[in-house]
This record gives C-alpha cells, sequence and structure tokens, in this order.
C-alpha cells in the first residue's frame, strides 16, 4: 500500500500534535479576525508566524 500511496501522492494521517496545531492556527485567525481565504500574504505569514511561536512555546512549557 505504501508503494501505491507513494505513487499517487497519498500522504500519512495528521498526528495529535498536527491537529492541535491546525486547532490553535484558527484560533489565531480568529483573534486577528483574518479570514484565511482572504487574507493576503503578509497577514498569512503573520498568523502562521504567532501560531507557530506561540504554540510550540506552550509545548515546550507542559
Amino acid at each position: 500500500m505504501e508503494e501505491v500511496g507513494a505513487e499517487h501522492g497519498w500522504v500519512s494521517p495528521l498526528s495529535q500534535e498536527d491537529k492541535e496545531y491546525f486547532a490553535y492556527l484558527r484560533t489565531v485567525f480568529k483573534r486577528y479576525s483574518i479570514v484565511p481565504s482572504k487574507a493576503t500574504s503578509l497577514e498569512y505569514d503573520f498568523v502562521v508566524r504567532v501560531a507557530e511561536n506561540e504554540f510550540y512555546l506552550q509545548q515546550a512549557n507542559t
């Protein structure tokens, strides 16, 4: 199955940490009232950087 997946571009399921990060990313978009589909590249990059910094800082402190 892995060979078939590699040929067709399948990816592995999201890990629990991935799911938590994406949930956190959505909260950061909401916090700054930015709609991801309508965000400029500058807005999107800003939110991603804020989310990464805060999320991984929280992970390190737990």
